[in-house]
């Protein structure tokens, strides 16, 4: 059930976010080169150095460590679509950087689970064995749905004016089931973890939901999709790189609780993200 949940939660989302965008935010996206260096440094390098000193100064457990880790290293979650929507974000921007993140994890990702691990680089071809799979995972759930939604709102307008709502509305409930599937099924065991692993994760998501402000020239509308995409993670991505490189259930609900807790962040983060307008650029 939790992952219909989410499949519809992706392609609702992206669908939603290819319905936003317009010729005028098309023709700008060329621009975005130079930010997405940017953003792609916050989320692929900066996020995974910061949660691994946040383990070790709270000495979290090395499965924990590596669920919290594998989460930091995992950018481009298609379920940002919906929260760039709800931060009244740029959708041009934040689909470009979505892509950007989602492709780029795919390559980074098992590089800093290699140089984590303390593997040598002659190992790094396990890393890279779910390679197929998550380009074919990442064109299904992400591009396809996308483009469909940009194909829809350039051939027929009105008709995308009239199903945005709806795919709207599908996001929304999908991912309130996910936030209540997740807090019944894993209560238990996420309430055994103790609350060194709530106070890590509060921060590091924390941090990733803030990202857009530390981009000073951006503008506003920028911003609040760099920091939405970048406090959205690849959930499939980073369990997949669990089952490829431990399997331990305690990596998988660390994960779980990852996704739990950046759910119940992003709705006011969002908040934040629409009411932020006056911060000097």
């Amino acid at each position: 059930m939790l992952e219909v949940a989410l499949i519809l939660l992706a392609l609702s989302s992206m669908s939603s976010l290819g319905l936003e965008l317009i010729p005028e935010q098309l023709s700008s996206i060329s621009k975005t080169a130079l930010t997405g260096l940017g953003v792609c440094f916050l989320n692929l390098i900066s996020l995974p150095i910061i949660a691994f000193l946040l383990c070790r100064i709270f000495g979290l457990s090395p499965a924990i460590s590596l669920g919290i880790f594998l989460c930091a290293c995992s950018g481009g979650g298609a379920s940002a679509g919906l929260f760039i929507l709800k931060a009244k974000g740029a959708p041009g921007t934040g689909a470009v950087l979505l892509s950007l993140l989602n492709f780029t994890s795919l390559f980074t990702a098992p590089l800093l689970i290699t140089l984590y691990s303390g593997s040598s680089f002659s190992e790094i071809g396990q890393s890279f064995s779910a390679l197929p799979k998550l380009l074919g995972i990442g064109l299904l759930f992400f591009g396809l749905p996308l483009g469909i939604g940009l194909w829809i709102r350039r051939k027929q307008e009105e008709f995308s004016r009239k199903i945005l709502p709806i795919l709207l509305r599908i996001s929304n409930i999908s991912l309130g089931f996910s936030i209540l599937y997740l807090g019944i099924k894993y209560g238990l065991e996420i309430l055994e973890f103790g609350i060194l692993i709530w106070i890590v994760l509060f921060l590091l998501i924390g941090i990733s939901f803030t990202s857009g402000l530390y981009l000073f020239r951006e503008k506003p509308e920028d911003r609040r999709s760099i920091g939405i995409v970048s406090g959205i993670r690849n959930l499939s991505l980073a369990l997949l790189l669990a089952q490829e490189q431990s399997g331990d259930p305690k990596v998988l609900i660390t994960i779980l609780l990852y996704g739990f807790i950046m759910y119940l962040i992003a709705f006011p983060a969002s908040v934040f993200w629409r009411r932020w307008k006056n911060v000097p650029i």
